[in-house]
Parts: C-alpha cells; structure tokens; sequence
C-alpha cells in the first residue's frame, strides 16, 4: 500500500504531483497488437507478441527500421517519463498496467537526467532503484522500456566518463534482456554530430556504442543528434554502421506547435540516405513544453511517422502544470486515470495509442457524481531557451507515512507540503502555495520549523536558516501569484532514518 504525507495550512489547496506517460505498439504489415483491459497473458503482450526487437532493412521501407523477432516491422508507440528523479511515483507496475491497457502503450522512456540534480549530482541510489523497478514492471507487462540517459543542451562529451560508468552498469546488468532499449544522449548540443575534433557527437556515440557492446549486449541502441536531436539528416555523413555496429538507431525530437516543414524535411533527408530515425520524444504543444497545441501538426507528424515506421514517445509522464504533461495538474493519481484526469495532451496521446495499436479498449469510466476540481493556474518555471523543451524542476519520489495535517497562521495565503517520497535519509517536497486572499500577492514567503535539512531547492530559495527555522521567498520569476491561484516549489532534505519531516510554525505572508 502506498501513502503519501500531506502537511496543509490553512485553506491549502491539494499539492499536484504526477508523471505519466503511455507507449503503444504497432505490427506493421502484420496483426496489429490489441490489449483488452482485461488480464494480459504474456504471449499477448507486446513483448510476447514480438521478442527481442533489432534494426534491420526490412521491405516497404527506404531505411533501416524496428522489427521483431520474425523480421516483420514494428512501430513502438510509447511515452517518456519526466525526470526519474522528480516524479519516480509514475515509475511502478501498475501506472504501466494503465498505459498498457487503457492507453495501448507498450514503451516507457526513462528520463534519467544526467545534470539537473540527477545521476550525477544527485540521488543515484533512488534513481538505480527507479530504474531495476521500471524494467522488472515493463518485463512482468510484456513492455519495453528505454533507459535514456538524459543530456539536455551540452556537449555530452564533458560527462563521457559519468557516461562509460552508467552504460557498462546497464549493459551488464541487461545484456540482451529482451525489453530494454538504451537511449545515450537526449538532446546534445554545443558540437556537431561529426567534426574530426574528437568531441563530436559521432565520436561520443562510437565510445559509449563501443562500451555497451564490449559487455556482450546486443540491445538496440539510440543515439542522440545535434542541435537537440533535430539534425537527424547529419548522421549519414558519417554513420557508426561504416564502424561495424548494427542494432543502432538515430532520435529526432519535436514539439508540434514549434517544429513544422523544417524538421519533417530533416527526417524526410535521413530516411532517405538509409539513417535508421526514431521518435524518442515529442510534445504536441510549444518548445517550451508550454503555450498552446497543435494537434493538426503533430497529426500530419503521426502520418510521417507511419509512412516510415517511426517509433515514438510524447513527453510527459507526469502532472507537472505544463501544457507537454498528459495528467491534469489536479490529479495525484498514479494509475487508474479517468479521462477527466488527463489534459488534452493526455487525451490525444491516449486516443492516437488506441488507434494505432487497434485497442478499443477505453480508460475506466469518469464517475459522474463527484465533479474533478479544475486545476488552478500555476505561474512554471522560467523557460529554458532551447528548441526542444524539457519542463524541469519538479521532484517526486516513493510515499510515506501521513501525519496529522499542521495548520499556521497566514496573511498571504496558505501552503501545502507533499511528500511523495521518502528513502529513510532523506526525501523530496513538492509544495504550493495557494492565494487565498482577494489580492495579488506581489512577492511571497514561506516560514516554517523543522529538524530536515534542506540541500536542494527549486522554484524558490532559502533567505533565512537559523537553527531549525527557514525562510524561503519566491525567485524572480514566480513571485506574483493572483488572487486564487497557485504557485509551486520544492526541496530534497535529509533527516534522521526512520524520523518523518514534519514541518511545524508554519506562515505564509
């Protein structure tokens, strides 16, 4: 059983927390997958329908694509999760069980960031764990799962040791295990993808290529591409196929209200050399993963990608209050979804899954009785400025106890803290804060006492910490919160093993 803390002062609005994301197969030429909601028997899942997938040249198609274990071509319609580190919650057999049988998903990505409080600067424990619990859930469904190792807008050469480390780990523990896929580098930038320099992306590739099939795995491997993964059309110059590896695949990312001809053409250039391109992630809104849709263009995307037999996973999985996120900020359920807890991202990633997967299978019907709250607007974090988004700075994790709610007093509004996880030693907040007076606030501040320690924070910062007393005041760029709207920030901290973070004085003003 899972529970989860909630400590709320007054009026506090519930806290939102989430991921989610579907995946979905698709036998090209072939019977095409249907997942009844039903009880799955292996060989009907996808994994038993399909095996072990490569990239081979298969007929009907200009390049190289995904096949199964009988040669015929196979298109993967799947999801990839926000940070693992920010929203693990999502990460568990039965938010997959949904995707599968509700959604037709068959393929997770995990977005295991590299930077940004991820592998390598933050919970490494939490997230290896996360990652074993992901890929035992998607082999218990008959799903696959790609492990993403999520380079976002640098030179993934500065962290190619870090990089070495984290694959040969992976490859060893997962060589040639039927389900998984390894993803090297999300969204490179700062290089070419060949050069001669020696820290190009090709180069880059080669080595953790190398590394990953010097341990015996023989797992499809995708290789990120310049310029946010949108270069794909530069791989032909210089493939790793002319090195001798096989099994290698090339990702191309878009967002549909940003990326339109220009893009499209680059995919259009690649197939056409031979460059075997997949679609490891997606948004059907603006590159900031905010701003509105364009459901028409990520449509006309959609056919593309079945001409070629494109595989695929739309960003996010997860309740982030972002337009790219497919649960409506207001619902903190991790599986289960009703239609009504799905935003229109949500609903149009269900709805094409189904379509192209041949399930008719619909999600558990809305209840009528008890309307869902509509998400109150909540101010997002400064935009990166990158083509290709990832809305960040969102964590989550495993659930824990729940204590006996703490009002305080408030003159500005009030807050709510949600700990979704909690690993003895530590945990990760996500809290809001709510308007609840008839004015703007211009500016707010969080007080509170506790016996944590907090050593990272996000959306926020610490002005004060004397003894257990913090004050934490808004950044520059979420300091205005209308009357009736929310604002959201959170914090990783440590404690005593076995103790709970409590949070106790708390005022908002």
């Amino acid at each position: 059983m899972k529970r989860r803390i909630r400590i709320i002062t007054s009026c506090a609005l519930a806290a939102a927390l989430a991921v989610s994301g579907p995946a979905c197969i698709q036998n090209v030429n072939a019977a095409s997958v249907t997942v009844q909601a039903n009880a799955v028997s292996k060989s009907q899942t996808p994994v038993g329908q399909h095996g072990t997938l490569s990239v081979k040249k298969t007929s009907g198609y200009a390049a190289p694509t995904i096949v199964d274990k009988y040669g015929k071509p196979v298109q993967l319609h799947g999801i990839s999760t926000h940070g693992v580190q920010w929203f693990p919650q999502y990460i568990s057999k039965d938010s997959f069980r949904s995707l599968r049988d509700d959604w037709g998903i068959d393929t997770v990505r995990l977005a295991v960031y590299a930077r940004e409080n991820g592998y390598t600067q933050g919970n490494k424990d939490l997230m290896d764990k996360k990652i074993e619990e992901a890929v035992s859930a998607a082999k218990d469904l008959g799903m696959y799962v790609i492990i993403d190792w999520h380079v976002l807008s640098y030179n993934p050469n500065e962290d190619i040791d870090a990089a070495k480390t984290f694959f040969t780990k992976y490859a060893v523990k997962y060589k040639n295990v039927d389900n998984v896929i390894f993803e090297i580098a999300n969204e490179p930038t700062g290089t070419n993808w060949y050069d001669g320099s020696g820290k190009d992306l090709y180069t880059y590739s080669k080595t953790i290529a190398g590394v990953i099939r010097g341990t015996g795995a023989k797992n499809i491997i995708i290789c990120g591409t310049n310029d946010w993964s949108q270069r794909v059309d530069q791989v032909a110059d210089k493939p790793l196929k002319n090195d001798g590896f096989e099994n290698i695949m090339y990702t191309v990312h878009f967002y549909a209200a940003t990326h339109y001809d220009n893009i499209k053409d680059n995919v259009r250039k690649a197939v056409k050399a031979g460059t075997p391109v997949i679609c490891t992630e997606f948004g059907v809104c603006d590159a900031s993963g905010n701003g509105g849709y364009d459901f028409s263009n990520a449509d006309d995307w959609m056919k593309l990608f079945k001409e070629n037999n494109i595989s695929f996973a739309l960003w996010s999985l997860c309740n982030k209050n972002e337009s790219a996120s497919v649960i409506s900020s207001s619902c903190n359920k991790t599986s289960n979804w009703t239609e009504s807890d799905l935003t229109e991202a949500g609903k149009w990633l269900m709805k094409t899954c189904k379509e192209l997967s041949g399930n008719s299978g619909s999600v558990n019907p809305t209840p009528t009785p008890t309307p869902t709250p509509t998400p109150t607007p909540k101010p997002t974090a400064k935009p990166t400025p990158t083509p290709t988004p990832k809305p960040t700075q969102t964590p989550t994790s495993k659930p824990t106890p729940t204590p006996t709610p703490e009002a305080g007093t408030t003159t500005g509004g009030s807050v709510t803290f949600d700990i979704p996880s909690d690993w003895g030693t530590g945990f990760s907040a996500n809290n809001t804060v709510s308007n609840t007076t008839n004015k703007t606030l211009n500016g707010w501040t969080v007080e509170f006492d506790s016996d944590v320690e907090i050593t990272a924070i996000w959306n926020a910062k610490i002005s004060s910490h004397k003894g257990k007393h913090y004050v934490i005041t808004n950044e520059s760029y979420n300091g205005i919160v209308e009357a009736g709207q929310t604002v959201s920030f959170g914090f990783n901290g440590t404690k005593k093993d076995g103790s709970k973070a409590t949070f106790t004085n708390v005022k908002v003003r």
